[in-house]
């Protein structure tokens, strides 16, 4: 069966009392037994056990050291996801570039290597196989639970379902696919939502940081996403409190922007080929406005843009805006943001699609590692 396009950020009470934990650690940074049970609904009796579970599983640890002053037992303890031993592989098929990076259980890219690959040919995922075994080689102790492969499908001519199989093949984990933009859309997200956490924790004088510098709009009903950079396109994350999706992406690379620069499609002013040409105000002026008037489509809560086509220029952030703002016939504003991701994205959303996996069934992806294992022993 082919899997649904859409990436599932958080699954909310849907989901198995394991996943709802984990996922509620995860997005917490920490968080105590009765804590977790006052987010999820669940029962501390039936937190209590599963939590144990996880850190019996190396998935969660126990933070004595950080229990509440003047809470005793268990249920106070913290716990946080266990980073020192399971990792996820992402894959990322560029058009000219393949990146092979390990994640842990939080998201975050512990390393990468990059792979330079000839335009118009066949992504080797046997080398690129090769080289995630070198990096988890000099990450010792590590063992890696599902894998992600994400790539602009459609603009390098894959199928999708067919290169998972392949890597599945090639590793023995579980993989799941994700399109370019969708998974950084979902990066972006999860990301956004542990810097708000962080900047809570800070103002209270929490020292720890997960590290990612954007600390802008708020996520949560309906975001856009406009990224632009080798490929243009948006999706949208879908935030119901209960489950966030972040939708299929849709191509912007023949929006008519009305600029006079012919496009090998036939016509003039389709957006990836304006951008190519136009100068530096120009071009920040016209995606400004493509991204005004996909706003006004789709009427989302706030907007963040994506890729260096939007970042590229610090200076020429404001011209943007301002573009952004005058192309609106909207009654309401609606808030826009750019990311601070960089050249690391192409890890980082890889890595976030391979948690898939792992967070659809904690348990069961550490079982079938445990049984790989005893089958190569055997």
């Amino acid at each position: 069966m082919t899997r649904s396009p859409i990436i599932t950020v958080s699954r909310g009470r849907f989901s198995s009392t394991a996943t709802q934990v984990l996922e509620q650690v995860r997005a917490a940074g920490r968080a105590s037994r009765d804590e977790i049970a006052a987010a999820t609904g669940l029962s501390i009796a039936t937190v209590g056990r599963t939590a144990a579970l996880l850190v019996e599983r190396g998935l969660l640890r126990e933070r004595p050291d950080l229990a509440r002053p003047g809470v005793t037992g268990r249920p106070g303890v913290p716990v946080e996801i266990d980073t020192d031993h399971y990792v996820t592989i992402g894959v990322h098929v560029g058009r000219r570039i393949a990146t092979v990076a390990l994640g842990d259980l939080t998201g975050r890219v512990l390393a990468s290597q990059t792979v330079r690959r000839p335009l118009g040919t066949e992504p080797d995922l046997e080398q690129l196989s090769r080289e995630a075994a070198t990096l988890l080689g000099s990450h010792p102790g590590r063992v890696p639970l599902a894998a992600g492969l994400v790539a602009p499908w459609r603009e390098i001519g894959l199928v999708p379902t067919e290169r998972e199989a392949e890597l599945h093949e090639l590793t023995g984990l579980p993989v799941r696919t994700g399109d370019h933009i969708s998974a950084v859309a979902a990066a972006e997200f999860l990301h956004r939502r542990d810097n708000r956490r962080d900047s809570h924790r800070e103002s209270q004088g929490d020292s720890h940081r997960a590290g990612h510098p954007d600390r802008a709009a708020d996520a949560g009903g309906l975001t856009l996403y406009l990224y632009a950079r080798d490929t243009f396109g948006w999706s949208v994350a879908v935030d119901r409190g209960v489950q966030t999706d972040v939708t299929r992406a849709a191509s912007l690379a023949h929006f008519p922007t009305g600029a006079d620069v012919p496009c090998p499609c036939g016509r003039s002013g389709c957006l990836a080929a304006a951008i190519d040409v136009l100068p530096d105000v120009e071009r920040a002026r016209t995606l400004g406005a493509t991204a005004g008037s996909v706003r006004d489509m789709l009427s989302p809560d706030q907007v963040v843009l994506v890729g260096q086509a939007f970042t590229g220029d610090p200076g020429l952030l404001d011209v943007i805006v301002a573009a952004y703002e005058a192309h609106s016939a909207l009654e309401r504003p609606v808030p826009v943001s750019f990311t601070r991701f960089g050249s690391d994205i192409q890890a980082i959303s890889a890595c976030t699609v391979a948690l898939g996996p792992v967070l659809d069934d904690p348990l069961a992806c550490v079982e079938a590692d445990g049984a790989c294992r005893r089958r190569r022993g055997a």
